[in-house]
């Protein structure tokens, strides 16, 4: 990557409003960026952090409708006046869904569409992707057709497309959403070097705080729109407690036993272009709690799609009774959200009293977004509608991937008793999540999907990928006692 030099950035008494909404979404809020540098914002789900990003990037209100009040200055030139195409050579943002940003039908024409915009040389072009994908790891993914790839392999390329426009000040929502424990650790490595060779500025909006501390970052703290709480330079614990991480203790067992009505697999094989799953068996016990784990790509989404039956097998059998009734969670909620409120989107199987709507609205920390468009909600607001639509009814198979995301500590601790409670109930649950000591906490087995598939307790899984070197991949690196 080239040097930069970054602006100095002044956001005066910056207010947002969104159509239908009775608060704003930024409230008077007011700051200076230094040239260079690195910034982490943290909240409760739903404060305001992806609307100020979205907002610094030109997006609102030039491509999301929103009233705008207040001035943001880049270096000395306001930030209203300023073309998209203009702004883009200097802030670039990477968005928290990759869906979202990806806009071609092959890795490399999404890499080098940025810069191709920018009627760069040929020769520039290539140099900037190849640099681009080698620095995320995904060189390899080059030739791959875009909708083939996994969340957090397009999560990646959503920051190589950014990165190849070499902007100097990058912005980034939740980038490790997506992205496996080694991605994420990899991409705050990549984000270090970038900024010690180029002195860009970084802000980056996270839940998750621990991959961060390589950035030694200010810690800037969003609540209900508003900037409550700057920090200089804190300690990973300091920061951790100030964001109000997730502790989860780990999950008791019911005391109820289930003996049928589980799920079987067995010698399963699935594969899209090339082998993804290869003579996979195991069953899953009613009443249980199956964790799968492993690195981006590795097959987690697609055995959940399997399972739900929307992938055929390419061989094996997956075998459930035949009235066992189905939740799913998707990766990425816009993929279950089909209509044009939230209260009809909640209404999807069965009427609901005017009532319950409300009731059960608050109870998922939605309360007066009943009329909104669900596609307006945040990314952590989406989600908790569809754990919502997923768990109405009580199902007998849960299957969900990645319900964490978006979600601040309190959020979590809802979800994490709504899947509790399914256990509990004899609910056969599978649970896709990048977060490891979450796995380690709330499931009795697990499933890694690498190189070989492993099957079984956290602790006898854990210390096989110890062993094997996979330490980003084990609850002790995250808590940093390795």
């Amino acid at each position: 990557m080239s040097s930069c030099s970054s602006p100095f950035i002044r956001v005066e008494n910056l207010s947002v409003r969104f159509p239908g909404r009775s608060k704003d979404a930024l409230s008077d809020v007011s700051f200076c960026i230094e040239p260079g540098s690195a910034i982490a914002i943290a909240g409760p789900s739903g404060c305001g952090k992806t609307t100020l990003l979205r907002t610094l990037a030109g997006f609102i209100p030039g491509m999301i409708h929103a009233e705008v009040d207040g001035e943001i200055r880049i270096d000395d030139q306001l930030l209203c006046v300023c073309e998209l195409s203009q702004l883009s050579q200097t802030i670039g943002l990477v968005q928290q869904d990759p869906d979202a940003q990806v806009c071609t039908l092959r890795v490399r024409s999404e890499v080098a569409f940025g810069p191709e915009n920018l009627c760069l040389p040929r020769q520039e072009i290539d140099a900037r992707v190849r640099d681009a994908l080698s620095h995320l790891g995904i060189s390899h993914l080059a030739e791959r057709d875009t909708t083939t790839l996994s969340g957090g392999e397009k999560q990646r390329l959503a920051v190589a497309s950014i990165l190849a426009m070499e902007p100097s000040v990058i912005l980034l929502d939740e980038p490790t959403a997506h992205l496996d424990p080694a991605g994420a650790k990899t991409l705050f490595d990549l984000l270090k070097a970038l900024q010690m060779q180029t002195a860009c500025t970084l802000l980056i909006a996270e839940h998750r705080l621990s991959p961060l501390e390589i950035l030694d970052p200010q810690l800037w703290i969003l609540d209900a729109g508003r900037l409550v709480m700057r920090r200089e330079n804190r300690t990973h614990a300091d920061a951790s407690t100030l964001a109000r991480e997730m502790g989860v203790h780990r999950s008791t067992p019911s005391d109820r036993r289930f003996h049928s009505g589980g799920l079987r697999i067995e010698h399963l094989s699935f594969g899209y272009q090339g082998r993804l799953l290869s003579d996979l068996s195991l069953s899953v016990r009613r009443g249980e709690i199956l964790g799968i784990i492993g690195p981006n790509g590795g097959g987690k989404t697609t055995l959940l799609r399997l399972i739900a039956g929307l992938e055929k097998p390419d061989d094996g059998i997956i075998a459930r009774p035949i009235d066992m009734s189905v939740g799913m969670v998707f990766q990425h909620p816009h993929q279950q959200i089909f209509e044009r409120t939230v209260r009809r989107d909640l209404e999807l199987e069965s009427p609901l009293d005017e009532a319950d709507v409300v009731s059960i609205l608050a109870f998922a920390r939605l309360a007066g977004l009943s009329e909104v468009p669900p596609h307006s909600l945040s990314l952590g607001e989406q989600r908790r509608l569809t754990v919502l639509t997923a768990f109405r009814g009580d199902p007998d198979l849960l299957l969900l991937d990645e319900p964490f995301i978006g979600q601040d500590r309190d959020n979590v601790a809802w979800i994490v008793e709504r899947i509790r409670n399914a256990r509990d109930r004899g609910a056969v649950i599978c649970l896709v999540t990048h977060d490891i000591p979450m796995a380690d906490a709330l499931c009795d087995r697990l499933l890694y999907l690498g190189n070989e598939a492993m099957l079984g307790t956290p602790s006898e899984i854990f210390n096989a990928l110890r062993d094997s070197g996979n330490i980003a991949f084990t609850p002790q690196f995250w808590k940093g006692d390795v």
